[in-house]
């Protein structure tokens, strides 16, 4: 009696792991490839093609393998069907009317704004009429006793819920270094509370990665913030909220060349240095590090999108680039 009791505990621990066997499948995508598995019992099972190494097939075995385990199918499908992604849809003229805000954040600095109605764009340096086609914006500004006339065309992206709209295009024709305004429409608070916001964050200065304009390191609860050009560096905790993010400085630096006095000593490309000086907590020198704006915060927009995010500083807009 006691080997039975012992031989019924074994079968029902088998039967309990053939019955805890994990689902590998995954939800329907459409925004991906995809491979869909219909069951005897009419389930469907879908698995993204990108993820699946092989299907085999043995007499009425399916099993799709994957790294992350197998899934055994014995005797219950049915039918195999093979989807590709759709191509997501763009935005609309509709998405884009109304009035969108490059906010003033800090003294010295602007607000921009983009307004859209069904047949006029009134944007800086430009009022009249536009073309949206296939997500690109085109317009012509008029010639002028000083310039010609010349068309400007932009790929249009709007992020977190159309709440923020992205005008990108290349900085030089050949270039593959881009650059972006964002703006956010009137009356809007996009919810960036899921943006991936670590790690480190390059925005160049021209068309090439020769040289950096801004970089920005993200760790935790602290962020780093160097400016090539003036070769400073300041170090502190931040805040992020929606899309504005506020680096409040504790620490400030100037770059030098150990071998040389002077300042502007750090590598343009990396924004490295061997010798980061720190400013002591003097108003004066801090003025001078800052150019007279004191020890605040540097606040400006940021949104992520990927491994791309958008910004403006000093009135510039910037297209940061993870690295």
């Amino acid at each position: 009696m006691k080997h039975l009791y012992l031989t019924i505990l074994f079968l029902m621990g088998g039967m309990t792991c053939a019955m805890a066997q994990k689902d590998h499948s995954v939800a329907k995508d459409t925004q991906k490839n995809q491979v869909q598995l219909t069951l005897t019992d009419g389930a469907e099972k879908y698995y993204n093609t990108d993820d699946v190494q092989k299907i085999k097939f043995e007499e009425k075995q399916v099993k799709v393998v994957q790294p992350v385990g197998d899934d055994v199918y014995d005797n219950k499908v049915q039918g195999i069907a093979f989807f590709k992604a759709e191509k997501p849809a763009g935005p609309t003229k509709a998405d884009l009317i109304g009035t969108w805000e490059k906010k003033a954040l800090e003294a010295g600095e602007e607000s921009f704004f983009v307004t859209f109605t069904e047949s006029q764009l009134t944007i800086p340096g430009y009022v009249g009429p536009y073309t949206f086609e296939d997500g690109v914006l085109t317009y012509t500004v008029p010639a002028t006793e000083w310039d010609d006339a010349y068309t400007v065309s932009q790929n249009v992206c709007l992020l977190y819920d159309n709440s923020v709209l992205v005008l990108k295009s290349p900085i030089y024709e050949d270039s593959d270094i881009e650059e972006a305004e964002v703006y956010v429409k009137q009356g809007k608070s996009p919810n960036t509370s899921d943006a991936k916001l670590d790690g480190k964050w390059f925005c160049y200065h021209r068309g090439s990665k020769d040289e950096v304009r801004c970089g920005l390191w993200i760790n935790g609860d602290k962020a780093e913030f160097v400016i090539g050009a003036w070769a400073t560096r300041m170090v502190g905790p931040y805040t992020y909220e929606n899309g504005i993010l506020y680096l409040h400085p504790t620490e400030y630096y100037f770059g030098r060349d150990p071998d040389d006095w002077g300042y502007g000593r750090i590598d343009p490309a990396t924004l490295e240095c061997s010798r980061w000086d720190k400013v002591p907590q003097n108003p004066g020198l801090i003025d001078e590090l800052t150019g007279g704006g004191g020890a605040y915060p540097e606040t400006f927009m940021f949104f992520i999108n990927g491994d791309e995010a958008y910004s403006w500083y000093a009135n510039l807009p910037c297209l940061y680039y993870k690295q």
